[in-house]
């Protein structure tokens, strides 16, 4: 069997939750089909992440980009606002790489090809005889209305608002071109399946490692906080400003020798200040976050926007590592608040749950015996590559196995 996958980023290394997820898919179809790996190589040098990726694909090619990388911004955007597409369009598609698409497409015949993102569904991928799977990460029109609910700026506001409608529009029509639409979660699944005209629709939940993220076997003494994620992400960026200005204060005030490790890729000028503070450590990208993770006792999830499933969270719950999140950011793992973790929604609320995680220790045992087991049964990438599985005998296609 022959599977074409398209990604608007590089999968590995895995430094981000979109390329984990995009990393496990791929891993899952190359478990029973020869791949083919097309789309947008992310980072300056990728020599040994070509070659590992080379080691799961029969093809691997992959080309600078998208365009929001390497053309002007501002004028990808102009595009977007006073153009009838959205700017969504504009940062994702290029002519070159629909050339790569199509030379494929002439080339081999394909029993699947797998769309990684909406946006990459702007691309002509229709070959008569292929099964086409769309693999959301999230829903975009709706995580880009969430953006533009925390945005201070006026202009980025109505900019982001405007975006949201317009892609709202071109993302339902792209649900429809596909014979089966992944969703991260059960909720997301639930709002699309409901839309009319609507393929078939079920959920594959993100995966992780558990092997990778073995569950620790100390607690650490000191009263330190971790959050991972990467700064440049408006979520991430708007999750840290949140957390340092209205709930860490809060915290320091009952717990005097609380630290924070703020652990992630590209963080602008307005979060690296924070690294300034005596207990506020600014790390920039590191190759492992499971030393700061074995550091922490806790781990915080202030996510305000954003949508999808939160791999930060399943690591954490794999690692042993109790986390305290918003509903928003815990949104579309099936756990619940004092079994698995705590959820807070409000600066008092939050800086209270974590002052209970930090010392609480037989709370603290309850989440992670709760957390392993969930992770474990519901979320390691063997359990949703069965998942997977079903799904694609449900279309009549041969069983496999997940090794």
């Amino acid at each position: 069997m022959k599977t074409l996958l398209v990604s608007p980023y590089s999968p590995y290394p895995l430094v981000f939750g979109g390329a984990i997820r995009v990393y496990h898919v791929l891993k899952m179809f190359a478990g029973f089909s020869d791949v083919t790996l097309l789309g947008y190589r992310t980072w300056q040098d990728e020599g040994s992440a070509d070659e590992h990726l080379r080691s799961l694909c029969v093809r691997v090619a992959m080309l600078d980009g998208p365009p929001s990388r390497v053309q002007p911004k501002w004028l990808l955007q102009a595009r977007g606002i006073f153009g009838v597409r959205p700017f969504q369009y504009h940062a994702f598609y290029s002519p070159a790489l629909q050339l790569l698409i199509d030379q494929a497409l002439r080339r081999e015949r394909y029993d699947y090809i797998v769309m990684e993102q909406s946006q990459m569904a702007y691309f002509r991928l229709r070959q008569p005889g292929a099964i086409h799977i769309l693999d959301l990460h999230n829903i975009e029109h709706e995580l880009l209305a969430r953006r533009a609910i925390v945005q201070h700026n006026l202009a980025r506001r109505l900019a982001l608002t405007l975006e949201a409608r317009k892609f709202r529009r071109d993302e339902q029509a792209i649900y429809r071109q596909a014979d089966l639409v992944f969703t991260p979660s059960e909720r997301e699944r639930a709002l699309l399946a409901a839309l009319p005209g609507m393929p078939r629709v079920e959920t594959l939940p993100n995966s992780i490692d558990t092997d990778y993220f073995a569950l620790r076997q100390a607690d650490p003494a000191a009263n330190e906080l971790v959050f991972v994620g990467s700064s440049h992400v408006d979520a991430n960026r708007d999750a840290i400003n949140y957390f340092v200005q209205q709930i860490f204060p809060l915290i320091e005030q009952r717990v005097p020798d609380v630290t924070l490790s703020i652990v992630g890729g590209d963080p602008p000028a307005e979060i690296r200040v924070y690294g300034e503070r005596p207990k506020i450590t600014v790390t920039g990208f590191v190759a492992d976050v499971r030393a700061y993770m074995a550091r922490a006792r806790v781990m915080v999830v202030p996510i305000r926007s954003g949508g999808g499933t939160r791999l930060k969270i399943l690591e954490s719950m794999s690692f042993g590592l109790p986390v305290v999140a918003t509903t928003i950011g815990a949104e579309g793992i099936d756990a619940m608040h004092e079994r698995e973790l705590l959820l807070a929604d409000d600066p008092p609320a939050f800086a209270a749950a974590v002052e209970r995680l930090l010392t609480d220790a037989t709370l603290r045992r309850r989440l992670i015996t709760n957390g392993r087991k969930l992770v474990e049964t519901g979320y390691s990438w063997q359990a949703v590559g069965r998942r997977l599985q079903d799904h694609l005998l449900a279309l009549g296609q041969h069983e496999w196995s997940v090794n």
